[in-house]
Protein backbone atom coordinates (compact mmCIF):
# COMPACT_ATOMS: atom_id res chain seq x y z
CA UNK A 1 0.00 0.00 0.00
CA UNK A 2 1.54 3.52 -0.84
CA UNK A 3 -0.13 6.22 1.62
CA UNK A 4 1.01 8.94 -0.81
CA UNK A 5 -0.91 7.82 -3.71
CA UNK A 6 -3.96 6.76 -1.44
CA UNK A 7 -4.14 10.14 0.06
CA UNK A 8 -4.52 12.14 -2.95
CA UNK A 9 -7.15 13.08 -5.60
CA UNK A 10 -4.86 12.28 -8.06
CA UNK A 11 -2.20 9.21 -7.71
CA UNK A 12 1.48 9.84 -7.64
CA UNK A 13 2.37 6.13 -7.15
CA UNK A 14 6.40 5.18 -7.42
CA UNK A 15 7.36 1.68 -5.99
CA UNK A 16 10.00 -0.54 -6.30
CA UNK A 17 7.74 -3.71 -4.90
CA UNK A 18 6.51 -5.07 -7.81
CA UNK A 19 7.86 -8.60 -7.37
CA UNK A 20 8.01 -10.41 -10.94
CA UNK A 21 9.80 -14.29 -11.67
CA UNK A 22 11.09 -15.35 -14.86
CA UNK A 23 10.21 -18.80 -16.74
CA UNK A 24 11.82 -20.18 -19.70
CA UNK A 25 9.17 -19.42 -22.51
CA UNK A 26 8.93 -23.07 -23.91
CA UNK A 27 9.28 -23.93 -27.61
CA UNK A 28 11.77 -20.88 -28.15
CA UNK A 29 14.95 -20.06 -28.64
CA UNK A 30 17.33 -16.88 -30.08
CA UNK A 31 18.63 -17.52 -33.68
CA UNK A 32 22.08 -18.27 -31.54
CA UNK A 33 20.64 -21.05 -29.37
CA UNK A 34 19.78 -19.06 -26.32
CA UNK A 35 16.69 -19.50 -24.33
CA UNK A 36 14.39 -16.79 -23.68
CA UNK A 37 12.42 -16.16 -20.85
CA UNK A 38 8.90 -14.15 -20.03
CA UNK A 39 7.73 -12.59 -16.98
CA UNK A 40 4.82 -12.87 -14.27
CA UNK A 41 4.21 -10.90 -11.54
CA UNK A 42 4.69 -13.08 -7.75
CA UNK A 43 0.81 -12.00 -6.01
CA UNK A 44 1.23 -11.36 -2.39
CA UNK A 45 -2.62 -11.75 -2.19
CA UNK A 46 -5.75 -11.64 -3.17
CA UNK A 47 -7.78 -8.85 -1.77
CA UNK A 48 -11.42 -7.89 -1.06
CA UNK A 49 -13.05 -4.66 -1.37
CA UNK A 50 -13.39 -4.75 1.96
CA UNK A 51 -9.33 -5.36 2.37
CA UNK A 52 -8.84 -1.84 -0.35
CA UNK A 53 -11.75 0.04 2.40
CA UNK A 54 -9.48 -0.79 5.23
CA UNK A 55 -6.47 0.66 3.25
CA UNK A 56 -8.07 3.77 2.24
CA UNK A 57 -9.37 4.37 5.59
CA UNK A 58 -5.64 3.75 7.25
CA UNK A 59 -4.80 6.69 5.17
CA UNK A 60 -7.28 9.37 6.32
CA UNK A 61 -8.15 9.62 2.66
CA UNK A 62 -12.12 9.69 3.74
CA UNK A 63 -11.97 10.68 7.09
CA UNK A 64 -15.63 10.15 8.92
CA UNK A 65 -16.62 7.97 6.43
CA UNK A 66 -16.27 3.69 8.02
CA UNK A 67 -15.30 0.73 5.78
CA UNK A 68 -19.46 -0.52 5.65
CA UNK A 69 -20.03 2.64 3.65
CA UNK A 70 -17.44 2.80 1.35
CA UNK A 71 -18.00 -0.62 0.56
CA UNK A 72 -22.06 0.00 0.53
CA UNK A 73 -21.22 2.69 -2.20
CA UNK A 74 -18.85 0.70 -4.26
CA UNK A 75 -20.73 -1.96 -4.63
CA UNK A 76 -23.56 0.01 -5.77
CA UNK A 77 -21.08 1.75 -7.96
CA UNK A 78 -20.22 -1.86 -9.44
CA UNK A 79 -23.95 -2.18 -10.28
CA UNK A 80 -24.40 0.87 -12.56
CA UNK A 81 -21.36 0.28 -13.99
CA UNK A 82 -22.35 -3.55 -14.69
CA UNK A 83 -26.38 -2.73 -16.17
CA UNK A 84 -24.30 0.48 -18.48
CA UNK A 85 -21.64 -2.45 -19.81
CA UNK A 86 -24.15 -5.11 -20.20
CA UNK A 87 -26.73 -2.87 -22.30
CA UNK A 88 -23.72 -2.07 -24.86
CA UNK A 89 -22.33 1.05 -23.05
CA UNK A 90 -18.18 1.74 -22.80
CA UNK A 91 -17.75 2.64 -18.79
CA UNK A 92 -14.82 5.08 -18.21
CA UNK A 93 -13.77 3.60 -14.73
CA UNK A 94 -11.25 5.96 -13.96
CA UNK A 95 -8.60 3.29 -14.02
CA UNK A 96 -9.68 2.51 -17.59
CA UNK A 97 -12.57 1.67 -19.47
CA UNK A 98 -15.11 -1.37 -19.48
CA UNK A 99 -16.69 -2.92 -22.12
CA UNK A 100 -18.88 -6.53 -23.42
CA UNK A 101 -16.99 -8.92 -24.65
CA UNK A 102 -18.44 -12.22 -26.84
CA UNK A 103 -16.35 -15.10 -27.46
CA UNK A 104 -16.72 -18.14 -29.40
CA UNK A 105 -17.32 -18.83 -33.07
CA UNK A 106 -20.81 -18.43 -35.20
CA UNK A 107 -21.16 -20.69 -38.09
CA UNK A 108 -22.47 -17.48 -40.16
CA UNK A 109 -23.62 -14.16 -40.84
CA UNK A 110 -27.48 -15.31 -40.02
CA UNK A 111 -26.48 -17.46 -36.84
CA UNK A 112 -27.77 -17.00 -33.28
CA UNK A 113 -26.22 -16.60 -30.17
CA UNK A 114 -25.69 -19.64 -29.05
CA UNK A 115 -24.59 -20.31 -25.26
CA UNK A 116 -23.14 -23.48 -26.11
CA UNK A 117 -20.86 -22.02 -28.09
CA UNK A 118 -20.38 -18.57 -27.25
CA UNK A 119 -20.07 -16.33 -24.09
CA UNK A 120 -20.46 -12.88 -23.23
CA UNK A 121 -17.83 -11.13 -20.25
CA UNK A 122 -16.96 -7.86 -19.51
CA UNK A 123 -13.42 -6.94 -20.28
CA UNK A 124 -11.26 -4.09 -19.18
CA UNK A 125 -8.51 -1.92 -21.16
CA UNK A 126 -6.28 -0.03 -18.98
CA UNK A 127 -6.12 3.89 -19.55
CA UNK A 128 -3.80 5.98 -20.00
CA UNK A 129 -3.44 7.10 -16.41
CA UNK A 130 -2.78 4.22 -15.42
CA UNK A 131 -0.18 3.13 -18.15
CA UNK A 132 1.89 6.28 -17.11
CA UNK A 133 1.89 5.11 -14.14
CA UNK A 134 3.05 1.58 -14.47
CA UNK A 135 5.71 2.84 -16.51
CA UNK A 136 6.84 3.87 -13.45
CA UNK A 137 7.74 0.85 -12.02
CA UNK A 138 11.27 -0.70 -11.75
CA UNK A 139 9.83 -4.34 -10.78
CA UNK A 140 12.51 -6.36 -9.07
CA UNK A 141 13.30 -9.53 -10.69
CA UNK A 142 13.43 -12.63 -7.78
CA UNK A 143 16.39 -14.25 -7.20
CA UNK A 144 16.59 -17.72 -9.10
CA UNK A 145 13.81 -16.97 -11.26
CA UNK A 146 12.00 -19.71 -9.97
CA UNK A 147 8.49 -21.29 -9.84
CA UNK A 148 7.10 -20.23 -6.06
CA UNK A 149 4.33 -21.61 -4.91
CA UNK A 150 1.22 -19.66 -4.08
CA UNK A 151 -2.05 -19.91 -2.20
CA UNK A 152 -4.63 -17.59 -3.01
CA UNK A 153 -7.72 -18.82 -1.08
CA UNK A 154 -8.89 -21.47 0.93
CA UNK A 155 -12.51 -22.04 1.91
CA UNK A 156 -14.19 -24.56 4.79
CA UNK A 157 -16.30 -26.71 2.86
CA UNK A 158 -18.67 -27.84 5.99
CA UNK A 159 -18.83 -24.54 7.46
CA UNK A 160 -18.80 -22.72 4.61
CA UNK A 161 -16.57 -19.89 5.46
CA UNK A 162 -13.11 -18.44 4.82
CA UNK A 163 -11.96 -17.99 8.18
CA UNK A 164 -12.57 -21.37 10.20
CA UNK A 165 -11.36 -24.71 9.85
CA UNK A 166 -13.74 -27.68 10.53
CA UNK A 167 -11.94 -30.89 11.85
CA UNK A 168 -12.93 -34.19 9.35
CA UNK A 169 -14.41 -31.33 7.21
CA UNK A 170 -13.49 -30.77 3.12
CA UNK A 171 -11.39 -27.96 2.67
CA UNK A 172 -10.73 -25.94 -0.78
CA UNK A 173 -7.05 -24.50 -1.31
CA UNK A 174 -6.57 -22.92 -4.91
CA UNK A 175 -3.57 -21.56 -5.87
CA UNK A 176 -0.36 -21.00 -8.14
CA UNK A 177 2.22 -24.17 -8.48
CA UNK A 178 0.83 -25.60 -5.23
CA UNK A 179 1.35 -28.85 -6.30
CA UNK A 180 2.47 -31.16 -2.85
CA UNK A 181 5.85 -33.01 -3.86
CA UNK A 182 8.82 -33.75 -3.34
CA UNK A 183 11.39 -36.00 -1.14
CA UNK A 184 12.83 -33.28 1.01
CA UNK A 185 11.55 -34.56 4.78
CA UNK A 186 9.81 -31.34 5.40
CA UNK A 187 7.47 -31.10 1.96
CA UNK A 188 3.73 -31.45 3.06
CA UNK A 189 0.63 -29.38 3.86
CA UNK A 190 0.69 -27.82 7.38
CA UNK A 191 -1.88 -26.23 10.17
CA UNK A 192 0.10 -24.09 11.77
CA UNK A 193 -1.04 -23.35 15.21
CA UNK A 194 0.02 -19.79 15.64
CA UNK A 195 -0.50 -19.79 19.68
CA UNK A 196 1.28 -23.29 20.17
CA UNK A 197 3.62 -24.78 17.48
CA UNK A 198 3.55 -28.49 19.31
CA UNK A 199 -0.38 -28.21 18.01
CA UNK A 200 0.87 -27.66 14.33
CA UNK A 201 0.25 -30.75 11.93
CA UNK A 202 1.11 -31.75 8.58
CA UNK A 203 -0.06 -33.50 6.00
CA UNK A 204 1.31 -35.69 3.71
CA UNK A 205 1.14 -35.27 0.18
CA UNK A 206 -0.13 -38.81 0.12
CA UNK A 207 -3.33 -38.12 2.27
CA UNK A 208 -4.14 -35.19 -0.27
CA UNK A 209 -7.24 -35.87 -2.07
CA UNK A 210 -7.04 -33.61 -4.78
CA UNK A 211 -3.47 -32.27 -5.07
CA UNK A 212 -2.69 -30.03 -8.00
CA UNK A 213 -0.76 -27.33 -8.88
CA UNK A 214 -4.03 -25.16 -8.61
CA UNK A 215 -5.78 -26.65 -6.40
CA UNK A 216 -5.67 -28.39 -3.33
CA UNK A 217 -8.35 -30.52 -1.49
CA UNK A 218 -8.37 -33.02 1.56
CA UNK A 219 -9.77 -33.51 4.78
CA UNK A 220 -9.07 -31.17 7.75
CA UNK A 221 -6.66 -33.31 10.37
CA UNK A 222 -7.72 -33.42 13.53
CA UNK A 223 -6.46 -29.94 15.25
CA UNK A 224 -6.89 -28.59 19.08
CA UNK A 225 -8.75 -25.63 19.43
CA UNK A 226 -6.90 -22.92 18.70
CA UNK A 227 -5.62 -20.07 15.54
CA UNK A 228 -4.02 -21.63 12.43
CA UNK A 229 -2.03 -21.03 9.04
CA UNK A 230 -2.08 -22.59 6.44
CA UNK A 231 1.41 -23.36 4.82
CA UNK A 232 2.87 -25.36 1.52
CA UNK A 233 5.78 -27.04 1.58
CA UNK A 234 6.85 -28.49 -2.04
CA UNK A 235 9.84 -28.66 -4.09
CA UNK A 236 7.27 -28.40 -7.49
CA UNK A 237 8.87 -27.63 -10.73
CA UNK A 238 7.32 -26.83 -14.24
CA UNK A 239 10.43 -28.80 -15.24
CA UNK A 240 10.35 -32.92 -15.58
CA UNK A 241 12.70 -32.68 -11.92
CA UNK A 242 11.61 -31.44 -8.82
CA UNK A 243 13.85 -28.38 -7.24
CA UNK A 244 16.71 -29.59 -4.90
CA UNK A 245 15.39 -26.88 -2.28
CA UNK A 246 12.01 -26.69 -0.75
CA UNK A 247 9.99 -23.46 -1.40
CA UNK A 248 7.56 -22.39 1.32
CA UNK A 249 4.14 -20.13 1.00
CA UNK A 250 1.66 -19.34 4.24
CA UNK A 251 -1.55 -17.78 3.35
CA UNK A 252 -2.11 -14.22 4.76
CA UNK A 253 -5.86 -14.75 6.45
CA UNK A 254 -6.23 -16.91 9.85
CA UNK A 255 -8.01 -19.38 10.65
CA UNK A 256 -9.83 -20.49 13.95
CA UNK A 257 -10.80 -24.10 15.20
CA UNK A 258 -13.10 -24.36 17.58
Amino acid sequence: MNINTLSKTTADYESSKLAVALYQTAMRTENDGKKTYHARPIFRNKLTMENIANDILATGALEGYTAEQIVSVWKVANNAMIDRVLNGSLVDGGIGTFYARISGSFDSEQSSFDSEKNAIDIAFRSGKTVKELAAQIQPVIAQGNSVKPEILSVFDVESGTEDTLTPGGFLDITGKSILVTGDNDDVGLYFVNTEDETSSVKVDASKIGVNTSSRIACVVPKLASGSYKIKIVTQFARSNAPRKDSQVNTFANTFTVL
